[in-house]
This record gives C-alpha cells, sequence and structure tokens, in this order.
C-alpha cells in the first residue's frame, strides 16, 4: 500500500494532453485539455449492472450499499456501492445505481478538466495525461 502521496503535477490551468483511449469514447490519446482542479482521493473501477467497467469514480460519488453489515462497508474490491452523483458521467449511469467496485486506487491525484471541443470532463487521473508543453507538434 502507497504510504504517501506526491504533490499534485498539474494546476488549474494547466494544458494537458490524454495518453489514454476511450475515456470515454471523447477522449482518445493525444485529446487536449487545460486543468480546471486538482484533486487528491481514492479512484474506484466500478462494473454496471448490465456488466460494462467504468472507470473512474472518485470516493465522494459512492457510497457502500447500505444493506451490508456496518462491518461490511468499506468501499474494496468486490464490495457493493451506489452511486450518489452521476455529474460527469454518461447518461446511462444515475444517482441510486447499484454498481460493484473492480478496482481501487488510493490515494491518488486526478482532475477535473474541459476537453477542447467537448467541454467539461471529470476524472483523468495524473497517470493518464501529460503536459502539453512536453509533446511536439507534427
Amino acid at each position: 500500500m502507497l504510504s504517501y502521496c506526491a504533490s499534485s503535477q498539474f494546476q488549474h490551468n494547466d494544458r494537458v494532453v490524454s495518453l489514454v483511449y476511450h475515456h470515454p469514447p471523447e477522449i482518445m490519446p493525444g485529446t487536449k485539455g487545460t486543468i480546471l482542479t486538482p484533486r487528491i482521493g481514492s479512484l474506484y473501477t466500478v462494473q454496471l449492472p448490465d456488466g460494462e467497467l467504468h472507470r473512474w469514480f472518485s470516493g465522494s460519488e459512492l457510497e457502500p450499499d447500505r444493506s451490508l453489515k456496518y462491518t461490511d462497508r468499506i468501499l474494496c474490491p468486490g464490495s457493493m456501492a451506489r452511486i450518489i452523483t452521476s455529474e460527469g458521467h454518461p447518461q446511462h449511469i444515475f444517482p441510486g445505481m447499484t454498481v460493484r467496485i473492480i478496482k481501487v486506487i488510493d490515494p491518488v491525484i486526478f482532475y477535473d478538466l474541459m476537453i477542447d471541443g467537448y467541454g467539461y470532463h471529470r476524472w483523468l487521473a495524473d497517470f493518464e495525461i501529460a503536459s502539453l508543453d512536453l509533446v511536439s507538434a507534427v
């Protein structure tokens, strides 16, 4: 387990480029954006009721399934959670939906950002983006 979390690599208004594919479909490697808010917390990959795997939810967007015993109310792989808010996620994801936790990354730095030509996007992790200044124009 990680015992510390480095400080944020990017700050408000920094220009970045995505390193990842299909996050959701509008983000591809090379997609450009501007950092809005850096955050430090937990990120979760979940399995939706239809079997689809979805990343990322932050810990503030999920709550343990209340039907579980109190001692089992920790969000860890295999546990069930309810979505509190679906802001910034695809339309087929909604508050109250029950999901299974598949993976937890904690702690991690992640960002809200504005994607060029698309708009607001939430939760690109520090390891999913690079500084646009480092990428050469072709």
